[in-house]
């Protein structure tokens, strides 16, 4: 309920975001669509407490609350503020397992809306360790292929007196360079669809209560399986920045 509320405060709010354009015919359209708002996950699989987003499209919530209001004005090119088409909310995963979200309902200036039931599941989070690579497949659907790619690269702490009264203190992992899916990755079966990569810097305290700094870097893929009948499969040749010393198995679907 608490995650419920929160998004239809996001609702309102986020119609005072950044622009976009919408012309009158997409605006026709989205009048005329039944009220049912798209309801997305960052992920198919995160991990315990692992940070995702959900993200509701609030086009259809927009339209209906100036619907009343079009007679009174012409459209303007740029005819509402938002942050892209998806109000997004950040959350973390608590329980272990297969779990939903959804489906959501509310009303809104007489108008009901609902959404769509998401499906995910919550695996066990990584271990303490401040060097490793993690890659899996997750199939969301029949149609859709997940491959998540998790990446850990030791950071070291240092030190260097750079002048008579000041020090510099600074962390620096032993490479920048995480592990992506080839930009254009063309794999037989398959069809690309989006990617996102990014890394942050993490740390854990050891048994011995030490802090251990490292680079995680993070990369989702999704393709659309477009040929069921085929044996398709994913080798080292589709990723980029692989340690030398990663034994990397190929990936096969179906």
């Amino acid at each position: 309920m608490k995650i419920f509320l929160t998004l239809i405060i996001c609702i309102i709010y986020s119609i005072t975001g950044r622009t976009q354009t919408m012309d009158s015919s997409r605006l026709d359209l989205l009048l005329s669509i039944p009220q049912e708002i798209e309801l997305k996950i960052s992920t198919p699989q995160p991990r315990i407490k692992e940070k995702m987003e959900l993200s509701l499209n609030i086009n259809y919530v927009r339209a209906q609350i100036f619907k009343t209001e079009l007679g009174k004005f012409d459209l303007a090119d740029d005819i509402g503020e938002t942050d892209r088409d998806f109000m997004i909310m950040k959350v973390n995963a608590l329980q272990k397992g297969k779990q939903f979200i959804g489906p959501l309902s509310f009303t809104m200036n007489g108008t009901k809306y609902s959404t769509n039931k998401v499906e995910y599941e919550v695996i066990d989070a990584l271990p303490k360790v401040d060097k490793g690579v993690w890659i899996r497949k997750v199939l969301p659907n029949d149609s859709t292929v997940c491959i998540i790619v998790e990446q850990r690269i030791p950071a070291i702490s240092r030190v260097t007196k750079i002048a008579e009264n000041t020090t510099k203190y600074w962390t620096e992992s032993e490479t920048n360079n995480i592990i992506t899916m080839t930009n254009t990755p063309s794999i037989k079966g398959l069809q690309y669809n989006t990617s996102s990569n990014f890394a942050e810097e993490g740390f854990f305290y050891n048994s011995k209560n030490e802090q251990k700094k490292f680079l995680s870097g993070y990369s989702i893929n999704y393709f659309k399986i477009i040929d069921k009948k085929l044996k398709i499969k994913i080798t080292k040749s589709d990723f980029l920045n692989l340690p030398t010393d990663y034994k990397f198995e190929d990936i096969i679907i179906q």
